[in-house]
């Protein structure tokens, strides 16, 4: 019974198809392309499924592998029977039409025209199953482009055009079928089916019209970011004299990315608050450095230990991973002020940095990284809030009601703890009690160093002895 078409190599399959010929036809055709939705789904499944995408994509593992069962035991080896079922019933419909109009007795014609009909009403009700087979098709593809891997969206999308194309074309040799037969209690049924699956594949339709939508608009966005990022890395090149406000404003600019983009940068794990984007390990990468972090980076000439490496050279980035967590952080902040400010360095070693240091003798360029470290992990507006929501002023003085909020007998004790404005800075920055409640530290919260609080905290006036 089975003409074997579906084992023909692929070209000659479609040389048969564009041969002029009745078989295989359209209805074969909308098969094939409902065939070729399966493997399609079947490819992207098995990407999503694959154990390195374990955790990404774990939630849906259970429905991703019914929809492959469902493929793989009903809809797939069904379409390939009905592939070729359609290709052997259509050639009995049309050889009966062939022997009608060669036939010259009338009577007889009429009888062979009558055959011709049965036969042509089962070549009508294969595209039928063809279809519904494809609608189901068409709804797991559209599980699958919205749930399964995004790289592979292209074949989730191919996969609902093909099925699509596969309910169109049976839709089409439905219609054009029923214009063979006078109204019957059969044909009324026929055209009842054809408009629920007309009505199907206008829904899917829709779908197919979003998620191509989806696809431009998240294209349009992609290319935002990328250029974001690659104006970012290049807005300081070539430049001199940079001020505090240019270094400042610069990380404000990254953190605002960093927030806008993050579903981008971070996928289905991004940040749920702005602290959470604070991490200048991953706009170094943003940057297209290679990042490393190591144990050790050796010593400099006078036996110093390396904390941070910059090479212009070949664009890599390395750390130490030997000092504390805050250390190793600022050093990390640091390295990456002097990727976005300083292109002319080639190679530069730095020694581990907390931003504590203020040595007047340093660099510029040392200064300048240092500024920018601690405007992006310590960002104008954040510190501010926390500030104001833990201590609940504008701006901290010493007085009464401060030296009683801080746990202090008197304003004579506290005194005793914070002779000058750094000593409070430090104080306020390492501080876990104010106004009889406890809460984590600003310096834990930003991950740096307790100096490198309070000098944030002092460039921000929100200290006053």
């Amino acid at each position: 019974m089975s003409s074997n078409l579906l084992q023909l190599p692929t070209r000659h399959l479609l040389e048969k198809i564009g041969a002029g010929s009745h078989k295989p036809g359209s209805g074969s055709a909308a098969a094939l392309n409902g065939i070729l939705s399966c493997k399609l789904l079947l490819t992207v499944i098995e990407l999503t499924l694959d154990p390195k995408r374990a955790n990404k994509y774990s939630n849906y593992k259970n429905e991703f592998e019914k929809i492959r069962e469902t493929i793989l035991i009903e809809i797939g080896p069904r379409l390939e029977q009905l592939f070729e079922e359609d290709s052997i019933q259509f050639d009995k419909a049309i050889k009966k039409r062939i022997q009608r109009d060669s036939e010259k007795n009338q009577r007889v014609k009429n009888e062979i025209q009558e055959e011709s009909l049965k036969e042509l009403k089962l070549s009508t009700e294969i595209p039928i199953e063809i279809s519904r087979l494809c609608i189901q098709l068409g709804k797991f593809a559209v599980v699958v482009f919205s749930k399964g891997f995004k790289s592979a969206r292209g074949d989730s999308g191919v996969a609902l055009g093909s099925a699509l194309s596969g309910i169109s074309g049976c839709i089409s040799i439905i219609s054009l079928n029923l214009n063979s037969f006078p109204k019957s209690v059969w044909t009324d049924k026929i055209h009842i089916e054809k408009n629920v699956l007309k009505t199907e594949y206008l829904a899917l339709n829709s779908e197919n019209t979003k998620l191509l939508n989806l696809l431009d608009s998240e294209a349009i966005r992609k290319s935002d970011f990328l250029a974001e990022f690659i104006d970012i890395r290049k807005s300081f090149y070539g430049k001199s004299k940079v001020t505090h406000d240019e270094i400042e404003n610069l990380a404000r600019r990254i953190q605002n990315s960093l927030w806008e983009y993050r579903d981008l940068i971070w996928g289905e794990n991004k940040p749920k608050n702005l602290l959470g984007i604070l991490k200048p390990a991953k706009v170094i990468k943003l940057l297209k450095y290679a990042f490393h972090k190591v144990y050790t980076l050796g010593v400099n000439e006078r036996n110093e230990e390396i904390a941070g490496i910059i090479n212009n050279k070949d664009f890599t980035i390395k750390i130490s991973s030997k000092y504390r967590p805050d250390v190793v952080n600022f050093t990390t902040a640091h390295e990456l002020g002097h990727a976005l400010l300083h292109d002319k360095i080639e190679l530069h070693r730095d020694l581990p940095l907390d931003g504590a240091t203020t040595d007047g003798s340093r660099s510029i360029e040392e200064i300048q990284a240092d500024k920018f470290a601690a405007c992006f992990l310590m960002p104008r507006k954040i510190v501010t809030q926390l500030f104001q929501e833990l201590f609940g002023v504008n701006k901290l003085t010493v007085n009464e009601q401060t030296a009683l909020f801080f746990n202090f007998g008197s304003v004579m004790e506290l005194r005793k703890k914070v002779r000058n404005k750094r000593d409070l800075s430090r104080f306020v920055s390492s501080c876990e009690y104010y106004n009889f409640r406890p809460f984590t530290s600003l310096a834990k919260i930003f991950q740096v160093s307790t100096e490198a609080m309070a000098i944030r905290l002092e460039e921000l006036d929100l200290i006053d002895l």
